[in-house]
């Protein structure tokens, strides 16, 4: 699957669709920036939503990969 979340692609699979809510609608846009210029500048950033499951952002180009972890 894919989506847009603030003008950046991302593809995930049904395990990470609690990844795309917590950056879509839990967090604020500026906590989430931070997730995505992260795995910009180093290929990944690894992150944790508010019930402590582990998700991998992974920038492949011009997109990004959502990974439960």
């Amino acid at each position: 699957m894919k989506t847009t979340i603030k003008g950046h692609i991302v593809s995930f699979d049904e395990e990470a669709h609690n990844g795309v809510r917590y950056l879509l609608y839990q967090i604020d846009w500026q906590e989430a920036k931070v997730f995505f210029n992260e795995a910009h500048r180093h290929n990944s950033a690894v992150f944790e939503d508010h019930f402590g499951t582990k998700f991998k952002l992974i920038h492949h180009g011009g997109e990004y990969q959502l990974e439960k972890i």
